[in-house]
C-alpha cells in the first residue's frame, strides 16, 4: 500500500481540507471539523458525531442530508478536543439543540 503525506503533524488538517475540497456541495470546514454546508429546518435537533482522526477523518463522510449535522474531528489517533466539540455544535445548531455521538474507538 503506497501513503503519500506531508508533515505527519499536518496528517489531520491536510486529510479535511481534502475531503472539504471533494466535497463541497455537502460540507464545509469549521474550527474543529466539518458542518454540512446544506441548510435544515429550523428547530431540527442536530446530530454531531465526532472521533480521531485515525488512518483518516473517517466520521467527515457522515455528515449529510439525512445523517449528521456536523463531525468534530480530533488530531492523529486522538479524541476531539471539548473546544473543537464546542466549535462544531455552534456551527451545526440550527435552534433545536444538538445530540453529540462519538464512534467506538479506545481514544
Amino acid at each position: 500500500m503506497t501513503r503519500l503525506f506531508n508533515d505527519p503533524a499536518d496528517f489531520a488538517d491536510e486529510s479535511t481540507d481534502g475531503f472539504v475540497a471533494a466535497n463541497r456541495s455537502r460540507v464545509r470546514k469549521v474550527h474543529g471539523g466539518v458542518a454540512r454546508s446544506t441548510t435544515s429546518p429550523d428547530g431540527t435537533v442536530a446530530l454531531v458525531i465526532g472521533g480521531g482522526s485515525g488512518h483518516y477523518p473517517a466520521f467527515g463522510g457522515l455528515v449529510g442530508h439525512g445523517l449528521a449535522a456536523g463531525a468534530a474531528m480530533g488530531n492523529l489517533f486522538a479524541s476531539p478536543s471539548a473546544q473543537q466539540v464546542t466549535a462544531v455544535a455552534t456551527a451545526s445548531e440550527h435552534g433545536g439543540g444538538v445530540l453529540l455521538s462519538y464512534g467506538n474507538y479506545a481514544g
